[in-house]
């Protein structure tokens, strides 16, 4: 975490900021905000889909500010494709809590600064600067919880070998019933891998699947 206060976020007056969140009345709030408060521009706002996101991309952002107060599937997705198209960019999350059984479902992500909320005005202003100074802002709590996050997901049980194999297959879209045709096992069998592989990867439904599958890039999208 940057413990100390610069000079303000004028240190990088052209910085291309770029605001998602899921409702526009949300981004435009921020917007005034950044202006009124901060002084800054936002030059691009979007919500979290593909499209959207691929769009605004290409004006090269330098700072993602993301407005999301749960780690849903879309928005890791949004900041997982956003460090994919570029290696500069760097990316803040503003979530409504601190909460550690929240916090830690931010674990895996690429995130550079973490700020809750009820922070105010001031952190915020602590966290573009330090972010767009090349530095990560995140509290001792929050660094911590999201270390503990990490500890335990690399802590749990691999996927056996029929797992592994399950995985890629349902993710392309078969049917729980064509997959175990595929792996030469009973529709009871198939069930109780996938109930076990979805345990393991803290996933819930086919979506969550295909969408985890991409992002290790065990499947191409």
């Amino acid at each position: 975490m940057s413990d100390g206060h610069t000079n303000g976020a004028n240190e990088n007056p052209r910085a291309v900021i770029y605001l998602l969140g899921h409702s526009a009345l949300d981004r435009l709030a921020y917007r005034r905000l950044f202006s009124t408060e901060l002084h800054l521009e936002v030059a691009l706002d979007s919500d979290f889909t593909p499209t959207a996101i691929w769009m605004a991309m290409r004006n090269k952002p330098d700072l993602a500010v993301v407005d999301a107060d749960t780690a849903h599937a879309p928005v890791l997705d949004a900041i997982q494709m956003i460090t994919r198209l570029s290696s500069t960019i760097r990316v803040l999350l503003v979530s409504a809590t601190n909460e550690s059984a929240h916090v830690e479902t931010w674990c895996y992500c690429p995130l550079h600064g973490y700020v809750t909320k009820d922070g105010g005005v001031e952190e915020l202003r602590s966290a573009i600067e330090a972010v767009l100074a090349g530095r990560d802002y995140f509290k001792a709590e929050i660094r911590a919880t999201l270390d503990r996050g990490r500890a335990r997901s690399n802590g749990r049980t691999k996927l056996s070998r029929r797992e592994s194999e399950l995985l890629p297959l349902l993710a392309r879209g078969l049917t729980l019933r064509a997959a175990a045709v595929e792996l030469a096992v009973s529709y009871k069998t198939a069930d109780s891998y996938r109930t076990s592989m979805h345990r393991k990867l803290g996933v819930h439904d086919r979506v969550e699947l295909a969408r985890y599958a991409i992002r290790k890039r065990i499947i191409e999208p």
